[in-house]
């Protein structure tokens, strides 16, 4: 997976965030500086939530996570929190561009959702307001793009604050969480199913 672009409207410390993450080979890193309360953290938290969707569960909750100076100036009537991630991904060796947008908003203190994804000029759509069936399957189409390209498992070691990679290094499960997801990711765990059938 290469990151292309983040954009977010209305979350937490940003009111509007458009951030072009391109690299080019002879620059392939991107390093994201800056004081305290700044928003580094919080972008990272805004490509997780791309990706993966915020499970907001209530109004209060969506109220903590709205940006609070256009909650305090305008309110929330009609208001959305939109993270978008752009990224490619490779298909068969292709590179495929996939585009990805969520957004949420409070209707008579229920949380609405729509999320909509664009893989290389198709669109999958669904929402709160999507029917059972057509959402399930636009749904698991849009999880399995993501778990090919990054799985959830692994986001922590991709998307991290460098304040916090001690925290990732002190857990005494992260041998076997990283064996278990390169097994995974791989493939090699069908591999050993098979191995195991031939010779059984």
């Amino acid at each position: 997976m290469k990151f292309k672009k983040i954009h977010a409207e209305n979350y937490k410390t940003y009111k509007l965030l458009d951030l072009d993450l391109e690299v080019t080979d002879d620059r392939p890193i991107i390093l994201i500086g800056g004081g305290n309360g700044c928003g580094k953290t919080t972008l990272f938290d805004a490509i997780y939530h791309a990706l993966y969707g915020l499970k907001i569960e209530n109004e209060r909750h969506f109220e903590e996570l709205f940006n609070a100076g256009v909650k305090n100036e305008q309110g929330l009537t009609n208001k959305y929190i939109v993270l978008e991630v752009t990224f490619s991904g490779l298909v068969l060796n292709q590179e495929q561009q996939y585009k990805l947008k969520r957004a949420y908003m409070l209707d008579e203190g229920r949380v609405l959702e729509s999320v909509t994804l664009n893989m290389g000029g198709n669109q999958f759509s669904y929402g709160s307001g999507t029917h059972s069936a057509q959402r399930a399957s636009n749904e698991e189409i849009d999880n399995k793009i993501i778990a090919a390209n990054l799985p959830v498992e692994l986001s922590n070691y991709f998307l991290f604050d460098a304040m916090k990679t001690s925290d990732l290094v002190k857990e005494e499960q992260i041998i076997k969480l990283i064996m278990k997801n390169i097994n995974s990711v791989m493939g090699f765990n069908k591999y050993a199913q098979l191995k195991k059938v031939s010779e059984t």
